[in-house]
């Protein structure tokens, strides 16, 4: 059975993923309940990033998570921040659905 995190307690496993250098396996721990506000999180913390691999990593994750729940479009805001036409390309030709494909050229033609 998979553990995800619970009872509100995003904040402190997505600091404890950071100190650990673990990011890359936050994703397997987030679910529809949840993924929302750890990648709310995981964006705020980005501004406070020591340096821009962290700041990076930090992005990455929230944009691989969003990916993963299928929330195209705010994978593309954090591919956006991050300026990387690869994973724009990426997050395109993953949603299928034409309304919500409109919607992301609107905010690429923004």
């Amino acid at each position: 059975m998979p553990h995800f995190i619970d009872h509100n307690e995003e904040p402190e496993a997505v600091d404890l993923m950071m100190e650990t250098e673990s990011l890359s396996k936050l994703n397997g721990f987030c679910n529809e309940r949840n993924y929302d506000r750890v990648c709310r999180y995981l964006c705020a913390c980005s501004q406070y990033a020591a340096d821009t691999e962290e700041m990076s990593q930090s992005y990455k994750t929230a944009y691989d998570i969003y990916k993963t729940q299928r929330q195209y479009c705010d994978a593309l805001r954090v591919a956006q921040k991050m300026n990387n036409n690869e994973l724009i390309s990426e997050i395109m030709g993953a949603c299928n659905d034409k309304v919500t494909l409109k919607q992301m050229a609107f905010m690429l033609g923004r």
